[in-house]
Parts: C-alpha cells; structure tokens; sequence
C-alpha cells in the first residue's frame, strides 16, 4: 500500500476544491478557458497557504501566535463557502443536463440567452478566490513560513494499519498495574455490608485516561462478581446529570420499559425490580450533580437484598466525597515506569524483540517518561509508533515542541493532541467530524462512514477504491490508535478525553445543542447536534430561531423520543432555510409527516428517518438528486414508496421498513450499494430485470416472491451471477401450500435453475420452494466459498443436494422438507479424494415430518453441533460415535428414534427429551448443560454419577423409564442456575440445596416419595420454585422457610391440597413475590386472605383447574400492586366473578387485566 504523510487538517480539502473545479461537469457548465484560469489562480493561492499549514497547526497552540487559531478558522470557513458553493454548481449543471434529455428544444433556447448574460457562480467563485489570496498574503504577518524546518514538525510518515478482528470481550493480558486494585476493589465488593439500609458506593477516583473505566469493567467482568450478584448492570453518565434521564437510562440498563416522565412512578418501578435481589450497579463517568440530587435518585436502590453495592467512576474526588457519600474511595495512581513500559511494549512493538533494537528502546522509554504514567496516552502512542518503526521518526515525536504546547483550558493531554497532529489530513478531518456526536455515545461502523460520506469526506480517493472502502480504511486506522474504542457488539464509542480532543480540533465548527437555550455563536457552525426535548410546533423558540439563520449548516441531527414531534410549519421553515444541508437525521421521535419543502435540500446526501411515524414520503423527496443514504428501518407505518423514486440515480444505501411492492425503474438506482430486499409481484416477473441492473449490491438481499416467476428467462434477468459484491442471499419462493399440477412443479425447477449466484457467494438461504429438484449449480464445484446453507419448507423435494462435497461449508440447516425420507449417500458424496463435510461445525435437522432413515457414516471431523428436532418419524439414525469436535447435541421430539450418544470429551450441552430410546455410554464432564428428560427409556452402560461433572449451570433428569440411573451427588456449587427433577422415587434429596450459591430455578415435577428439602433448607438465592405433584413436600411447606427467601419472585404450586380448605397460609410466602400459579389445586375450597396481606410485589394471579374453589379474597384484602387476574377452568369461580352478571365481579374489577377462560 501506497504511504501517506501526515498532513495538515485542510490539505485533503485543498484537493478536493480542485478537482472538482476541474471536473468535466463544471468545465461543461462554464467555459473551459474561464475555468483553466481559476484553476491556475486557484493552485497559486492554496500552494502558497499549503506551504505553511502544517507549521500553523502547532503555532495555534503558543502564546506567541495568537492569531494564527483565528486565521486557520478563517480559512477553513472559506473553504467550506467555497466547497458549498462548487457543490451548488455540479447540482445545478445536473439538472440542466436531466432537463436537456428530456426538453431537448427548450433547453437549446434558453442556452443561447444564459451564454449571453453573466454566470452569476462565476461572480462567486471569483469573491472566494479573493478571499484566499487575501489569507495567503497574511501568513507572514502571522510569523508563518520563517522557519524553513517548522512545517515539518513532528510529522512523520503514516502508514495505515490492517484490519484486525474486534471482540468486545476485555483483553486482560494488555492491561498493567491493576492487579492490586483489581483485588482489593472485589474483596470490598463481596464483603457484606456495615451501612445499614444505604447501598454502598464505591468511587474510583483518577484524572482522565488513568484507566478508572477499565478497572470497573475487569471487575464488572469478573467470575467471582458474577457468581455474586444476582443482577448487575452499567449505565453511562458523563456530563448530563438528570435524575428522571438517568432513572430511565438504569432501567433500560436492566431490560425493563421506562415509559413516562413521572420520577415517582419510575422510582417505584426500580424500587420493585430491585426489591430482595443482590444487584451491583455501575454509574461511569460522574461530573457533577448536587448532594441533593443523588440522594433522590438513589432512594430505590436501598431496598434490595443485603450484599447490593455500586460503583462509581468520577474524575471528582471532591463529588466522591461530599456528593456521592462513598463508603470506599478507590483513588487511581500513575501507573509505575515499570508498568508504563509493558503497556507500551504491547503496542509499539507488537510481539517483536525489543532486545533486536536497543536503541529504539531506549528512545521508547524516554517517550514513555513524557507520558505522565496514563494508560491512554501511552496506548495511543504506542499504536502510533507502531505504524513508524523507525529510529528517525521515533526521535521526530520525542524531540517536537508539541509536548510543550499549551491547551486554551488544559484539558487536552498532550499525548493525545501528538497523536492527531501525525494523522494524514483526510483522517483529521473525518476524526474532526466526530466531534458532533456527544460525550458516551455509541455509533456503529457503517453509520459513521455514511455520515463521512455524505460530508464529502471520502472524495480524494483513488480511483481503484469506492468510498466506503476508504472510511473502512480510515476508521480501521482510527480503532487502531485507540481513536475509537468499541462499546458492546457492533457498537463503538470515543473515550471523554479523545472526544474533548475532537471538539477541540473542530472548535466554533460544531456544536451541540441541549434544551431551549443556545450558548455561544453559531457564526461559523457546520454541523449540529440538537437534542430535541420538546414538541417543535412553536417556531418563536429559540434554537428554532437560531438554526434557522445558520445558511451554511451542513448537518443537523435531531434526537428526540416517540413522545416529540416536529410540526408542518417548523419543517417547512427549516427546510427553507438551510438548504445546503448534506446530512439531516430525524430519527427516533414521533415525526408523523414530513413535507414537501424537503426538495429545497438540493445538496442532500443523507436523511435518516428510523424509527418514525411517518405514513408516507413526499413525491417532492424525488428531487433529491445527491441522496446518497435513506434510512427507513422501523417506519412501521409506511408501506409504499414515492412513484418517481427512481430519480434518486445516486442513492447507494437504502434501508426500508416492510413496504408492500418495489417502486417503478428501480434497475435506474445502478450505484445502490445497500437493498435489504426486493419483491416480485404477481403478474410483473419481469421486474427482475430491474433487479438485473443493480450490480454494485454489497452484503445480503433477499428475493421475496420467486413463485411469481414462470419464465426461467424472466429469472436470469437477475443476473445474480454478476452480483460479484453479495456475500448473502436469500432466494424465498411463495409461502402457498396449495396443490401444484406437474408443468408448475417443473417450471419452479427451472426458473430456480436459471437463479445461479456468483461462485463466492458465502450464505445462502432457500425458502418456501416447490420444485421436486435442486438445481445443478446448488454444489460444491460452484459455490466453493459458502460457509452457510439453510433449506427451509421446501416439501416436494425427496432428495437434498450432494452437500458433503461444499469445502467451505461450515453450517447446514435443513427444516420443514417433508419430502425427504431417507437420508443416504448422495448426501455426502463420498469420494476418494475428499473428506465429506470437512469445515462442517454446525447441522440442524428440524421439523422433518416424513424422515424415516439416516444413514450416518463415521464423517463430520469439525462437527461442534448437532441438533435434530421434531422428526416424528426418525427411527434409525446411526450416529457417529466418534465425534472429536462436538460440543453440542440435542435431540428433541423425536419419539421412534433409538440412537447411541456418540462420546466427545468436549462436550458442554447434551439436551435429548421425548425420543423413544437412548444409550448413555458415558457422561462427559465438561458438562455445562444436561437434559434428560420424557424419554421413554433411558438406559446408562455403566454405574455413572455427576459428581466429576462441577461446571453445570443446568440440569434436567427425568427418572422414569431410566436404567443404571446415575447418582445425584451433586457438587457443582457455584455454577448450578437450573435445576429440574421429575420421578424420584425417595423421601430426600441427596445433597444439601443451601450450597449451591448461583441456584436460581428449581423445578420438582411427581416426585409422590418426597417429604421435605434437605437440611439447610433451600438457596438463599433462589428466584422460581415450581412444584408438581408431589403431595407429601406440599405437605410440609410451612418448614421451607419460603418467607425468608427475599430473592424469590415466582412460586407454581399443583397439587390436591389434601385436607386444606384454604391456600396461602398467613406468612408462608416472601412479600419480594410478583407471580403466584396454583394450577391443577382438585380441592382448594378458599384462598386465604390473610396470605395475601403482605404480599406488596405480587402483579400476576394465576389460577388454572381449581374446580372447587369457591371465593377469592375482597378487594381490600388483594395487594394493590396486582395486575394480571387469570382464570381458567374454575366453575364455581367463573360464575360468581365473570363481568357479565357475576356477582362478586366488583371486587376484582380495579385490577388492569382480568381474564376468565380466556374473555
């Protein structure tokens, strides 16, 4: 790869103006020789600024130079006007040339008058150029260019990183100097507590980029923390601090809706969710808030179970003491030299000898002293010296004044500032871009290089490489210098510091915009980030007023909640005003219409939509020639797409909600990039030679409605054999069941024939066919690089292709083929050259009504799972009993099948329920997950036992119809979660419940022998018991000690209740319960209302077949908290308390749900 220089911010912007001046658009829109001297005008001007940018970017920083900032910001203002105004120009000379082809004769006419009068862009462009030579001619009055060394200051050559693969798991080998505080913080964590009824916080206390976030997350990410706590959860704060915001951001955190704006019935939802659980909380990144405050947002974390605690990361030692009251201060040190160096020694040389190069260390340790002992700074660094592995360029960065350069409010390290100044120029633009987002927030990959995309960011490029390749590039090399940092899954997110670095780097250029006011001038502002808070119908609001005037605005994102909408009159007014906006998002919010000014956009490049209530687009929308991105995903409410939507000839990226047929000339669209699907419609086949003229589709599509097709031509009109960039396909014939004549089922065979993909193709998924055969190029001579294939409802095929030939193929997944009987040997295509299935890791066989035979060869080497399910049929299957890889096997539903579980010492899940007969020949003892369960018969070879199997999380074992049981001595302590026992036979268990620590669930199903739980009694842990059928432990449930269990929310009780008239007894259940089921209770004649009193959590009832029982209690005596009442099957009931005419139908008629027999 070709290497870059560092260079200024404004250099790649430089280029970009004169190429397109340069165009042949604009050449065609003016005279060629007028613009063959605003080039030449136009090089001599930027030459002569060129020459001294890079030495301004370190000048702006000194005391000496305070005009130089101000003159930098000068001529990047000028560069966008000049830029917008180019922009204007290419727009205006496409509508010209759209106009030409379709009014040929007025188009002739009215070029004759224009080239008789003045272009008024020309007039313009020459007003930039003055203003550029004026701003050149000032650069020695500014004392720029006196050094002929300056401009190269600190700069040093730039060689972009490789892709490496991300994980969001925390690597801990590449972090140093914790360890201590690592313990020291989980020993306080799981010690109980001394604060009374207050929670515990724990504040990690350290300047910025001195690892406070990381030592929470190897905490949060702890074994021992997880075994701990029963719910755990991190929230963001940063610089906002609102108690209602915050409230709901924590409950989202925990999975639950936070709806509303009213703090005392969100706190009471939290209060509820958190009541008798041992939850750990963490609150990262604290800046303010008073004393007051955070006593008022704590108050519902002080009612969960004993051991709860939360941890706080602040830069502020004085909020962690007076605000926050912490229990415990964790105050975060400089790591030692001795820690600084490995750090830097992980990054810099990367798995290379230091000892090779004892004079690039000794250069590495005196940078590193500059370092200021922080993990941020010395990992930046050190991913950047990565790229310069050089005695020369090492010394460039530690002898530049650079380290020495003063910040206008300090906050800038200086590490940091030193690793943007050796970015190339086009990356510190797009990294400049970034300053809009604000401080926390996550962005995906995808997202933020559309976004550069649309702010032309990615123009000056070379002409091998698209765009999006470029800001794949550019962001890789970003993540790479710790630049960006990923967040969860595909989410990323800046570190405070590095988003200070780029607001400071875009100064008065961006802005962010929270509630009614407006700080500061917007004068020279491009992009905007608005956070919309209230209803925008009132255009005398103030941020209203102010955007509105911003002419030059270049982007704007609006983030508002489905309860803020923006009115016709505020659109149409922003809509006139800014209309030089390239990016617009309106996403998230409760935005039902948008208008038809929308047009006045011309420069447009990118509207997101997510997630609104609009019901239609504007036709209007259609004149947005520049689109290049639409985002509609989740605008439930919008099925159909505007009827000129093909105009949009630019747009490369489109996401859509489930719009009922594809628009008109869609093939017209040929830079699209980006279609999640497209439809064929009933009598229009043909459309999919619209389809065939898209080619520069990347990712997946999905073709809905193949079995519209009846011509193979009409098929190879997709021409899905050039798609050369899909790596996903999904091919979904109609979903109909109805009886097909055999002309039909033959045409099917045809058309899908006629369907070939290109060879490297790496996913494929067929749905819903109806053809008797899968075609030919269905092999793996053709389709040599796909990993996945999924074959689903296709029932008239009695074979499956030739599969074991696939070199690539990694999974197999095959569902609903009723067609199929036998699977044999054409399946795998043994040959004496090729190993069948050699990559396979994964095969599912689901739902095969008609499967009869499966004959198993000793195959599968890479197999990791195994499932087969719901194959009623399935009789003989000779599995493998030599499977080396397997690590997963269910068998499920399958209730002829007698099969032998083949051995696997890596083995984690074995899950067989409801098949006929099972041989077990021995348990591995990795087990994680084990189920045997309704198997008619259960055979073990050998005296087993699970008492060498000490990592299960679940266990479920069904004693019925078992030979050689094995033992249930249990000692999985601190990993059990689930346990399940049916059919045993004795009056006790064999082993003490109180041990197992993470015990969550616990289900006993007709167990008539058993008495009572072991001594000990049950976990203290415990959240669901579920009792069925066994008469003699129901017997005896007022010595569980079940009011004590303060973690436990749901309790299913079925049985005869024998001898007892009514049911909850007086302090039998724990006030924590919110589900309560008495099912199948044959002789429960009153539910007791004294066991409801306490019961201020319960919200759902359940009372399934208690056909005796004759009265609930009143309604003073049902907690108020209750929301759900269902009854079914309960006679007596059902008559007193139905709506219609029951006479006790009042007393349950305040509860919000009541169901009786489903009405």
């Amino acid at each position: 790869m070709a290497e870059l220089v560092a260079g200024a911010f404004l250099q790649s912007s430089f280029q970009v103006i004169i190429e397109k001046l340069a165009s042949v658009g604009i050449r065609d829109y003016f005279s060629s020789n007028n613009v063959d001297d605003l080039v030449k005008e136009l090089h001599s001007a930027l030459d002569s600024i060129n020459l001294v940018l890079d030495e301004a970017e370190i000048k702006q920083y000194q005391k000496k130079y305070v005009n130089v900032k101000k003159w930098l910001d000068e001529l990047k203002h000028v560069v966008y006007e000049a830029d917008q105004l180019l922009d204007e120009i290419s727009t205006d000379a496409m509508l010209n040339k759209l106009k030409a082809e379709s009014e040929p004769l007025t188009t002739n006419l009215l070029g004759l008058v224009s080239a008789l009068t003045t272009n008024p862009f020309e007039c313009r462009l020459n007003e930039q150029l003055d203003k550029l030579e004026l701003l050149a001619k000032k650069k020695k009055e500014l004392g720029l260019g006196e050094s002929p060394c300056a401009s190269n200051e600190g700069l040093v050559s730039w060689k972009p990183s490789k892709r490496l693969s991300s994980t969001a798991l925390m690597d801990e080998s590449t972090i140093y100097g914790r360890d201590d505080d690592k313990d020291k913080l989980i020993k306080f964590l799981l010690a109980g507590n001394d604060s009374g009824n207050q929670v515990p916080i724990i504040s990690i206390v350290g300047l910025g980029g001195m690892g406070k976030t990381t030592l929470a997350k190897l905490v949060y990410n702890d074994n021992k923390i997880e075994e701990h706590f029963d719910l755990k959860t991190w929230v963001y704060v940063s610089e906002s601090f609102d108690v209602v915001g915050l409230t709901k951001a924590i409950l989202k955190s925990f999975n639950s809706s936070a709806d509303g704006e009213d703090l005392n019935l969100l706190q009471h939802q939290l209060q509820h969710m958190l009541m008798g659980k041992k939850y750990l909380l963490v609150l990262d990144d604290i800046w303010n808030g008073d004393a007051e405050c955070w006593e008022l947002l704590l108050l519902p974390f002080n009612h969960g179970s004993s051991g709860s605690k939360i941890i706080v990361t602040t830069r502020e030692k004085e909020a962690a003491y007076h605000v926050l009251k912490s229990t415990e201060l964790f105050d975060l040190q400089q790591l030692k030299t001795s820690h600084c160096w490995s750090l830097f020694e992980t990054h810099a040389f990367q798995g290379m000898r230091v000892c090779d190069d004892p004079k690039l260390e000794s250069i590495g340790r005196k940078i590193v002293d500059k370092c200021g002992g922080l993990p941020l700074a010395i990992k930046s660094l050190g991913q950047l010296l990565r790229k310069k592995f050089s005695q020369d360029e090492w010394m460039q960065i530690l002898e530049t004044d650079m380290w020495r350069l003063l910040d206008g409010d300090n906050k800038i390290n200086p590490v940091l500032r030193l690793s943007y100044h050796n970015l190339p120029s086009n990356r510190k633009r797009c990294f400049a871009y970034c300053s809009i987002f604000p401080k926390g927030y996550t962005f995906e990959k995808d997202e933020l290089i559309k976004l550069w995309m649309a702010e032309g960011l990615l123009k000056c490029c070379r002409r091998d490489k698209s765009e999006e390749e470029l800001g794949n590039e550019i962001f890789s090399d970003l993540e790479s210098i710790s630049f960006f940092q990923i967040s969860h899954r595909k989410a990323y997110s800046m570190h405070d510091l590095v988003n200070d670095l780029s607001k400071s780097v875009s100064g008065e250029f961006c802005k962010q915009i929270k509630g009614a006011m407006v700080e500061g001038s917007l004068e020279m502002t491009r992009h905007i980030w608005f956070s919309l808070q209230l209803n925008w119908v009132d255009k005398s609001l103030e941020p209203y007023l102010v955007l509105s005037s911003i002419k030059g605005l270049r982007s704007l994102i609006l983030q508002g909640s489905y309860g803020v909408s923006i009115s016709k009159n505020v659109q149409r007014d922003l809509f006139s005003g800014l209309q030089f906006l390239r990016m617009l998002k309106i996403r998230d919010c409760g935005l039902s219409e948008l208008v038809d000014e929308i047009s006045n956009l011309k420069l447009l490049r990118y509207l997101d939509l997510s997630h609104t209530n609009i019901t239609r687009l504007p036709d209007s929308i259609c004149m947005l020639y520049n689109l290049q991105t639409l985002l509609l995903q989740g605008c439930r409410k919008l099925t159909e797409l505007p009827s000129n939507f093909s105009k949009l000839v630019n747009l490369r990226h489109l996401e859509l909600p489930s719009i009922k047929k594809m628009p008109k000339h869609i093939g017209n669209l040929n830079n699209l990039q980006a279609l999640p699907y497209f439809i064929v419609e009933e009598q229009n086949e043909s459309d999919l030679k619209e389809l065939g003229k898209l080619n520069h589709l990347h990712g997946t599509i999905d073709i809905k409605g193949l079995g519209n097709v009846i011509d193979p031509a009409d098929a190879a009109t997709a021409n899905l054999k050039d798609k050369k960039h899909l790596e996903e396909l999904h091919l979904t014939f109609n979903g109909t069941r109805e009886e097909m004549d055999g002309s039909k089922v033959e045409c099917n065979v045809s058309v899908f024939e006629a369907l070939q993909p290109k060879s490297n193709l790496k996913k494929l998924t067929i749905t819903y066919y109806n053809g008797s055969s899968f075609p030919n190029w269905l092999s793996g001579f053709h389709l040599s690089n796909l990993v996945s294939l999924k074959l689903k409802d296709c029932v008239l095929c009695s074979h499956l292709p030739m599969l074991g030939q696939f070199p690539s193929l990694k999974e197999i997944s095959i569902s609903n083929c009723n067609g199929i009987k036998i699977i044999g040997e054409e399946f795998y295509n043994n040959s004496t050259t090729n190993v069948p299935f050699r990559s396979l890791e994964v095969l599912k066989l689901e739902h095969m009504v008609n499967w009869e035979e499966w004959f198993c060869p000793e195959r599968f080497p890479l197999l990791k799972e195994l499932t087969i399910r719901n194959c009623p049929k399935l009789k003989r299957a000779l599995l493998p009993q030599h499977l080396p890889s397997l690590q997963k096997l269910q068998l499920c539903v399958c209730k002829q099948l007698e099969v032998s579980v083949p051995k696997s010492d890596n083995m984690i899940e074995l899950d067989i329920q409801r098949c006929d007969r099972i041989l077990v020949n021995e348990l591995p003892t990795n087990l994680k997950r084990l189920l045997l369960c309704d198997n008619q018969y259960t055979e073990f070879s050998v005296d087993q036992n699970l008492i060498n199997i000490l990592f299960l999380e679940k266990l479920r074992l069904d004693f019925r119809g078992c030979v050689n049981c094995p033992s249930l001595d249990l000692r999985c302590y601190n990993y059990l979660e689930r346990l399940s026992i049916k059919g045993w036979h004795s009056s006790s268990l064999p082993f003490s419940l109180h041990l197992f620590t993470k015990l969550h669930y616990l289900y006993l199903y007709d167990c008539p022998e058993l008495e009572s739980f072991p001594m000990g009694g049950l976990p203290s842990n415990l959240r669901e018991l579920v009792i069925y059928n066994c008469p003699k432990l129901i017997g005896s449930r007022e010595e569980w000690g079940l009011f004590q269990l303060n973690s436990l929310i749901e309790f299913v009780v079925s049985d005869e209740f024998e001898n007892v008239e009514s049911f909850p007894e007086e302090n039998l259940l724990p006030p924590t319960l919110e589900y309560l089921n008495l099912h199948n209770c044959s002789k429960l004649r009153i539910m007791n209302k004294k066991g409801f009193l306490h019961l201020k959590s319960l919200k759902y009832l359940y009372i399934i077949n208690c056909p005796s029982l004759e009265s609930l209690p009143e309604k003073e005596d049902l907690p108020n908290s209750l929301y759900t009442l269902r009854i079914e099957e309960c006679g007596i009931i059902k008559e007193k308390y139905e709506k219609e005419g029951g006479e006790r139908w009042h007393t349950i008629s305040h509860i919000p749900n009541v169901w009786i027999d489903d009405i």
